[in-house]
């Protein structure tokens, strides 16, 4: 509640804003009655909300004065919070920072305003900026048509680009200002004109199966290092436990929000989705469903196909310790119990399916009894935990797992599952309509600083076992003992879940996934090409395709859309005639390697413009996508929106950043320690690839690449090489002789 109070005043403390309270209610009181401050036309304004309430006359007039004293000074102070909020969105308005090469005096000054004012003035809460940040404009329409023009030329046969233009000019002139007025009229009434329509049409209407098309793994180790502990009930304790102090810190708000140069905040809206959401399926359209702490303060357990439910708070309603979170999980590893029917272990199997069949069957087969039971207990769980039997030996293996399991173990619906491998190697597995991974990324960050800082001051400590020692002074008292979970298995209903194992593993053999650590591509060979690290990698994925198909293709990359508020994402398409122009240079061999790496340099700075213009809200794609939802609504037709939207990702690209945390959060452990190899995801479009990217400090490139092996044209293996090879062409063309010199 205190920190509610913190985030409704917030830049104003509540204790600086109670004393003011206080000390205005006295001074008024102190005053003659005759003052201006009691009898004025201001004090005349307020007495007169003294007579709406005529319970309150019979009270001394020395009372009646102390409260309206006290609600006078509460209506000035939240005004004076919403004149301090309007002006920070005024000034987060200004996006001209983000083109300067070196800051202008202004841009300095504006820099410093933010900071003195909104940073350093009070310590923010996790949620504290969230009123303050400017609402996504709506760009103007010509530029995004032209832009987009522009993004498929170097795609498209010259018959087809001509086509397109006569239906772009078609649209400028017919229902294009019509539908840009209404989408004009939405960002007036809502705080993100895009991010509602985004989760329910592009997420929550999907009806394809969340495994692999939608869910995606985040891979917490880091090969080849080795992870602390290599027992899994170990691990699985001390990442639970550590889980949960995440957590209260979300519940508290302690996480302070993400600033870019520690200055211009970031919308931190999805992090309250993180824990205790579920997604629950719908015959159209599904539902983000977030529980209430007292409603959601256990986990659920899956080992060998039983589910149960753990609580992780005592009696005190005080977090247990990971050596008590340990000894709940050892019972039930040392005594599993049986599974009375085959399909009783594969009902996650179900959460894989076309989500509309699902839904039927939630109604028809989970809606009471110990089906109902057993189903509200898993969905209102912090998270879910998977105690995995396989121990994966090579990194594409583990991530492999992490996103598909067997088919049958990892329930799709909850925002995450914790997966604990045999070997003591973890993952999640993640439902992506809440949240996107870089807030994942931010959370485990946070969770293995926590870890590790517990693991190097000796207060957890591992036996030679690898399992969490106990205390000498904390033994492990009487726990509430696990429950376990049944289901009333009809044969219906086992019918319906065969029918999901058998669709789930069929497109569990068809994915290839592979998975590379670069310790020769860093950020150190990106700097002497002088070009910026995630430009590079666009570039080396857009040569390598191009050698393996001959072709060029649209490009998929998200781009940060949290300088506004709800803000998720907007997309950089990097195929542009720059990046095909320098791809086109690498394959002549009469080109010069000084006309290569300037083709080159000339690319990246587009990527890195389009990349910009993305994140200061003037992309190419939300604002199509909103207009053509806009035309739906309004049962409008329009060819050229229908013609761009419909084309497909063959190229679906991604950086997850990580190194999120302050400096502050890796106080007390040792940095190089805690690195990941990052996620991953399935292919966006059947024919193409998914390829998914994290920069491990200055050291290491991690590169996930996914695809079909139905398609005939796509090999994840050849990709990797592909790109292997060309990220060695690229560091060639640094070593140029003028680059020598």
């Amino acid at each position: 509640m205190h920190n509610r109070w913190r985030t409704a005043l917030w830049p104003f403390p509540p204790s600086a804003a109670l004393a003011a309270m206080i000390c205005f209610g006295g001074w008024v009181l102190s005053q003659p009655s005759e003052s201006w401050l009691r009898s004025g036309f201001v004090a005349q304004w307020v007495w007169n909300v003294d007579s709406i309430f005529p319970w309150v006359h019979s009270l001394p007039t020395s009372l009646r004065v102390l409260y309206l004293s006290i609600l006078t000074s509460v209506s000035v102070l939240l005004i004076f919070v919403e004149i301090q909020r309007l002006t920070l969105r005024l000034l987060l308005m200004y996006q001209q920072w983000l083109f300067e090469k070196k800051p202008s005096i202004f841009t300095r000054l504006w820099f410093l305003t933010i900071n003195r004012c909104y940073v350093r003035a009070s310590r923010p809460l996790l949620y504290s900026y969230q009123d303050g940040l400017p609402r996504l404009p709506v760009p103007p329409l010509k530029p995004t048509i032209d832009k987009t023009l522009a993004s498929l030329k170097p795609i498209l046969a010259e018959k087809d680009f001509a086509e397109l233009e006569s239906k772009a000019a078609g649209f400028l002139s017919n229902e294009g200002p019509s539908l840009q007025r209404y989408l004009i009229l939405k960002s007036w009434i809502s705080k993100n004109y895009v991010s509602d329509w985004w989760l329910r049409f592009v997420y929550l209407r999907g009806r394809g199966s969340l495994l692999i098309h939608s869910n995606y793994h985040a891979n917490t180790d880091f090969w080849p290092y080795k992870v602390v502990s290599e027992n899994q009930i170990g691990r699985a304790a001390s990442m639970i436990y550590h889980l949960f102090r995440v957590k209260q810190m979300v519940d508290r708000q302690a996480i302070e929000p993400l600033r870019i140069n520690d200055t211009i905040p970031m919308c931190m809206q999805q992090y309250q989705y993180f824990f205790s959401c579920t997604r629950i399926p719908g015959h159209d359209t599904d539902r983000l469903q977030q529980y209430d702490t007292r409603d959601s303060a256990h986990i659920v357990i899956l080992f060998r196909g039983v589910w149960y439910r753990m609580d992780v708070h005592g009696a005190d309603r005080k977090l247990l310790q990971a050596h008590e979170i340990q000894a709940q999980l050892r019972s039930i590893v040392e005594n599993p119990e049986q599974l009375e029917k085959p399909q009783e272990g594969q009902v996650a199997a179900l959460t894989t399916e076309n989500r509309s069949t699902w839904a039927e069957t939630r109604e028809t087969q989970f809606y009471r009894g110990q089906n109902r039971a057993s189903l509200d207990v898993i969905e209102r769980a912090v998270f879910a935990v998977h105690l995995d039997e396989n121990s994966p030996q090579t990194v594409s293996e583990q991530g492999s797992l992490l996103l598909h399991g067997d088919g049958t173990n990892r329930w799709c619906d909850k925002s995450f599952t914790l997966v604990v491998f045999k070997n003591g190697r973890t993952g999640l597995n993640a439902e992506h309509s809440w949240g996107d991974a870089p807030v994942l990324c931010h959370m485990m960050e946070l969770c293995a600083c926590h870890e590790h800082r517990a693991l190097e001051s000796g207060a957890q400590k591992f036996d030679a076992d690898g399992y969490v020692q106990v205390p000498d002074a904390r033994p492990v008292f009487h726990l509430k003992p696990v429950q376990r979970l049944r289901w009333s298995i009809t044969p219906e209903l086992a019918a319906v879940i065969d029918q999901a194992v058998i669709q789930a593993r069929a497109n569990i053999d068809d994915l290839q996934l592979e998975i590379k650590v670069f310790e020769d591509v860093n950020k150190g060979l990106m700097k002497k090409c002088k070009c910026a690290p995630d430009a590079f990698v666009q570039m080396g994925i857009q040569l390598a395709f191009y050698r393996m198909e001959q072709r060029f293709v649209l490009t998929y990359e998200p781009a940060m859309m949290r300088l506004f508020c709800e803000g998720r994402t907007e997309t950089i398409r990097s195929c542009s005639e720059d990046s095909c122009k320098w791809v086109k240079a690498m394959q002549d061999p009469s080109a010069s390697q000084t006309q290569k790496l300037d083709l080159l340099r000339k690319a990246t700075d587009m990527h890195q413009l389009r990349t910009k213009h993305a994140m200061a809200g003037q992309g190419i794609d939300r604002h199509l996508f909103a207009l053509y939802v806009v035309s739906r609504g309004k049962d409008v037709n329009s060819p050229f929106l229908e013609h761009v939207l419909g084309m497909k990702w063959t190229l679906s690209t991604s950086q997850v950043p990580w190194r999120q945390a302050r400096k502050e959060d890796y106080e007390g452990c040792q940095r190089n320690n805690i690195r990941t190899t990052s996620g991953g995801f399935g292919p966006v479009d059947p024919d193409g690839y998914g390829c998914c990217y994290t920069f491990m400090d200055d050291d290491y490139l991690n590169l996930h690449i996914s695809s079909r092996r139905a398609c005939p044209r796509t090999d994840s293996v050849k990709m990797m090489e592909a790109v292997t090879q060309a990220f060695a062409d690229m560091a060639e063309l640094a070593l140029a002789p003028e680059e020598r010199g």
